[in-house]
């Protein structure tokens, strides 16, 4: 049971999963269209929410019983993290996790789920905010950045 005793005034809490999948380059978009297809990725005023971090290298060894059989040498890949949020709500997670098999490269994808507890803003407050990029002077939040449009596989 928890003990979170947080009350913020511009925000509030709800109780997540929190999920990050390992994969190539080659996975990055189809996991991660699998995933929005099956779970939105909604967060608050919007959906497709998720973050993939730059490569680092992910190492293992092929086992007895792997597809490719047991190596002597372990290998390194280039790889990223892609995580996100989903309602804590097992039936979700189940889908989520069969989409994310269902279309990822490796044998053996490494998943990582914990339970979390993820903020909703109280928008409405916030819209005189003069640190909001509406009241910026951006004309699309796609100035701040590269536009995040689903990419085709």
């Amino acid at each position: 049971m928890s003990t979170l005793r947080v009350s913020p005034r511009k925000a509030s809490l709800c109780p997540v999963w929190h999920v990050a999948v390992e994969l190539t380059e080659r996975d990055s978009v189809k996991v991660r269209n699998a995933v929005v297809e099956v779970a939105g990725l909604c967060y608050g005023n919007y959906d497709g929410v998720c973050f993939e971090t730059a490569a680092g290298i992910q190492y293992f060894r092929p086992l007895s019983g792997s597809q490719g059989g047991e190596q002597a040498e372990t290998v390194g890949l280039p790889v990223r993290v892609l995580t996100f949020s989903i309602p804590r709500d097992e039936e979700l997670l189940s889908k989520v996790i069969d989409a994310i098999v269902d279309v990822h490269s490796y044998e053996e994808p490494v998943i990582h789920i914990s339970e979390a507890m993820a903020t909703r803003a109280a928008t409405e407050a916030g819209k005189d905010n003069p640190n909001r990029w509406w009241n910026r002077g951006f004309a699309h939040y796609t100035e701040l950045g590269r536009p995040g449009d689903r990419e085709k596989p």
